[in-house]
């Protein structure tokens, strides 16, 4: 009898990500599994409701090679995916078969457990980022058999030196910072170009880096506007083409006391009244189109009465075909998900680690807070620049 897996993406989409899933499918169909896509990430297990099997359709999908053969061509993720972390589900997007209206959000762990046992899945093999590891961590501590893949473009998954997706995402960050000088030096302006949200500044230090920007701002270390305007303004002026380029990771802060001497620039009752919050505390407006990016332009505008281009990257770090390295990644990565289902060994996360290349470690090192840059060795805080000793060494 064939043994059911099911096998769901959640978070961000990143290069490399249908690499991961057709390589996935492939060897777990040749190890004897029936492969089953669930749509949406959590949500399609969320959505799922075992006593209306109409609802079975919209959310499982069954996977077969030559369905997955032309995906690794594609970009996204096959089978979409969702930020959704069924602990703290709001009331709003409950089902309405689940749904409790004297509560403000619930959490919908019990019933996610249910559907994996009644549906007869052997395991859940989950490909995520850090906050979609952190509850497939949670549910493997309640019983449910899973099996994990690392992607992000953040590099920031504790247990693993490498995550599906990073490398692509520093090369185009690279080739876009690259490609915003010609730009820059046309105009004589400073540009701020902004990365992608997260609470590390590591896969930005590192596009800074490599791409030769003068200052990198990054969510580790708050900074003084005064400081980073003089230091940016210098750059300019010592640059023959009169430029200079500014690389700040969306979720970095301003210093706490300079923050009221700035607030007017940010009035309230405005279409970007939300960006005084944006400086105060990155997190109150996490979702939003207001990005650290936008600030950190209208502040130094402000101090150095010039127009400052912005310029976000964003989705752009997402999108294109993945790397070498973000293929051969996608399938190491599903190699390893796939032997260590064939030998039932749950509660582990593929991972790629320093002197031991690609292996295994426990789902619950994931668990353990937020993987951050290091300052002290690779960040130098008193002029905003990268240490010239930085390298990945994965």
């Amino acid at each position: 009898m064939t043994k059911r897996v099911a096998v769901l993406t959640g978070g961000g989409d990143v290069p490399g990500l249908n690499m991961c899933l057709k390589s996935l499918v492939y060897r777990v169909i040749d190890s004897g599994y029936e492969p089953i896509g669930v749509r949406k990430g959590w949500e399609g297990l969320m959505h799922y409701n075992p006593r209306d099997p109409s609802s079975y359709s919209d959310f499982f999908i069954e996977l077969t090679k030559s369905m997955v053969r032309p995906i690794d061509r594609m970009h996204g993720s096959f089978l979409h995916s969702s930020r959704l972390d069924p602990r703290t589900v709001p009331n709003g997007m409950v089902p309405e078969f689940l749904r409790s209206s004297q509560r403000e959000s619930q959490d919908l762990t019990d019933h996610i457990k249910e559907v994996v046992r009644r549906l007869g899945y052997q395991a859940l093999i989950v490909i995520g980022d850090d906050d979609t590891l952190h509850y497939a961590a949670y549910l493997s501590q309640q019983g449910v058999p899973i099996i994990a893949i690392p992607k992000t473009i953040h590099n920031n998954i504790h247990g693993t030196d490498y995550t599906l997706g990073f490398s692509t995402g520093l090369s185009r960050g690279v080739a876009f910072i690259h490609e915003l000088r010609a730009l820059a030096g046309s105009r004589e302006q400073i540009v701020v170009v902004e990365t992608f949200a997260a609470k590390s500044g590591y896969s930005t230090l590192l596009m800074g880096f490599l791409g030769g920007a003068d200052r990198v701002i990054i969510p580790e270390v708050p900074y003084d506007p005064e400081k980073l305007a003089s230091l940016i303004m210098h750059d300019k002026l010592e640059t023959p083409a009169n430029y200079a380029i500014l690389v700040i990771c969306d979720g970095s802060r301003v210093v706490a006391e300079k923050i009221d001497k700035y607030a007017h620039l940010f009035p309230s009752g405005t279409e970007n009244g939300s960006l005084l919050a944006s400086i105060k505390d990155r997190s109150s407006v996490e979702g939003s189109l207001v990005g650290s990016g936008m600030v950190a332009a209208r502040l130094l505008e402000n101090i150095i009465s010039e127009e400052v281009f912005l310029q976000p990257l964003t989705y752009l770090l997402r999108t294109g075909s993945p790397d070498g390295q973000d293929l051969l990644g996608a399938a190491n990565f599903a190699l390893t998900a796939a032997r260590l289902l064939s030998e039932e060994k749950y509660g582990r996360m593929a991972a790629f680690v320093q002197n031991e290349m690609w292996t295994h470690v426990d789902l619950k090192l994931t668990l353990e807070g937020v993987k951050t840059v290091d300052v002290d060795v690779w960040y130098d805080k008193g002029i905003y620049k990268p240490q010239l000793s930085l390298i990945w060494s994965s």
